[in-house]
């Protein structure tokens, strides 16, 4: 059984229904480094180092949630790249009818997408975070709408 770290490239493109053509792009193996640090700087040494462990089984949960951290950080890191290929190579957000007219994310639509890959990636590994990751997490949780009272006099 391979470590949960890193995912290979094929996986990663599969747990993100991405497709596997893709594999052949280098931008995944350039990001590799740089996710792999983030994840590190973000949990407990201790749980890192069981997660590169080879022998641990598929069916941990900490096997599962640093494999899913990883690919939601990947592509957190690689989006705003993908979106900028030529026509059709991007991230997708509309198609025309007769497949000629294709929109990509927007930049602002960009950044919300990767908040919530962050968040998603920080809480499924909530349970290994260090301070770091648990001060980054309670910062990108969307606070409840405060009701403000206003009284005229």
């Amino acid at each position: 059984m391979p470590a949960a770290l890193p995912v290979t490239i094929l996986e990663m493109l599969s747990v993100l229904n991405l497709p596997a053509e893709m594999e052949g792009n280098t931008i995944f193996k350039e990001h590799r480094g740089l996710v792999m640090e983030t994840i590190n700087g973000l949990v407990l040494d201790s749980y890192y180092q069981s997660a590169l462990d080879p022998s641990l089984s598929d069916d941990d949960p900490l096997y599962i949630a640093f494999r899913i951290a990883y690919c939601f950080y990947m592509l957190h890191s690689t989006c705003e790249f993908l979106n900028m290929k030529t026509l059709g190579e991007g991230i997708v957000k509309t198609v025309g009818l007769d497949q000629s007219a294709t929109e990509l994310l927007t930049g602002a639509e960009i950044d919300a997408f990767k908040a919530k890959l962050e968040l998603r990636s920080l809480t499924v590994l909530s349970a290994y975070l260090n301070d770091t990751g648990k001060e980054r997490l309670s910062i990108i949780v969307p606070r409840p709408p405060r009701v403000i009272r206003v009284g005229v006099i």
